[in-house]
């Protein structure tokens, strides 16, 4: 694997997916499986943030990255500003998708990129508390599956039933190329990344 793996151009920007970090600058943070959402002034590797927020007058040509390996990276574009998400079943679990500074943008459309769906996370009975009362469990041959897709759209769509939402349907964990956790236990990441315009 070398390169650009997925492209999708939204209505506000380009979205891409590399299975390693591209060779030009890019602004990300130390994700942390948390609800923190730093500004694009704050992002460093030393910043423990999983969100980045910045309006169109801070863009100056940077590009922004959400690193994954099974978890979602979602872009959510607002009236004057954007947040980028890294958001796993933790982040989903704690509210990240509640985060005031989401409402304070006013939403308009957001973007899941390829992430693990339910085909392939298997869960195990204890998971349930996580997302007590959640209609997107599975139960396959016995086996309990739950889907985070879902999950984070019915959460979002709840709060902003105006909001245009659309899901890429690439399983990282089926598609080999994508950089899985679940496949392989890897220590590698999908660099997803937003350039504006």
């Amino acid at each position: 694997m070398s390169g650009k793996v997925f492209e999708y151009q939204t209505p506000y920007g380009r979205f891409e997916t590399w299975d390693e970090k591209p060779a030009f600058d890019i602004v990300h943070t130390h994700q942390v499986h948390g609800i923190e959402i730093a500004s694009k002034d704050e992002a460093n590797t030393e910043t423990k943030a999983d969100g980045i927020i910045f309006s169109e007058s801070e863009f100056q040509g940077e590009i922004l990255a959400i690193k994954t390996a099974d978890c979602m990276p979602i872009l959510i574009t607002g009236e004057s500003k954007t947040i980028f998400l890294h958001a796993g079943w933790k982040g989903l679990s704690i509210g990240i998708l509640n985060h005031p500074l989401i409402k304070q943008i006013k939403p308009q459309y957001a973007f899941i990129g390829p992430s693990i769906h339910s085909c392939c996370f298997e869960v195990s009975d204890d998971f349930h508390h996580h997302f007590s009362g959640s209609p997107y469990f599975e139960n396959s041959g016995g086996k309990y599956f739950f889907n985070l897709q879902a999950e984070a759209y019915a959460q979002l769509q709840n709060q902003f039933p105006e909001l245009r939402i659309e899901i890429a349907p690439q399983c990282t964990c089926c598609d080999n190329t994508f950089h899985s956790y679940r496949r392989d236990k890897t220590t590698n990441r999908n660099w997803n990344i937003f350039i504006k315009g």
